[in-house]
């Protein structure tokens, strides 16, 4: 599993307001630690710089998790991750927009 792809679609959804948190950031960091123990911080912030250096859409993020136990994993990261610091509506919009591309319910 590539966790940078899960990060990648929640960080998505998190920036959909302009910006991602400090809170979002620590958020997305402790429920990926949660899941995965071994993760690194340095991994982590690895990730996020080659996120922000990148020019891919939520869609090219979301094409790269085909597993449902991943997307459904991905969908909790990313709605915990941003609603952190409260769920922006433009942030709302996205996270629904990947439960549309994926055809999953983020209720299940």
């Amino acid at each position: 599993m590539n966790i940078a792809n899960l990060l990648n679609v929640a960080a998505c959804v998190c920036g959909k307001d302009g910006l991602i948190s400090e809170a979002e950031e620590n958020m997305m960091f402790q429920v990926i630690l949660n899941e995965f123990p071994d993760y690194l911080r340095e991994d982590f912030e690895k990730t996020l710089d080659i996120f922000f250096d990148s020019t891919a859409q939520i869609e090219d993020y979301a094409a790269c998790i085909s597993n449902k136990e991943q997307r459904m994993f991905t969908l909790f990261l990313a709605k915990e991750s941003a609603s952190v610091d409260g769920l922006d509506i433009r942030e709302n919009i996205a996270l629904q927009k990947v439960t549309q591309i994926w055809g999953e319910n983020i209720d299940e």
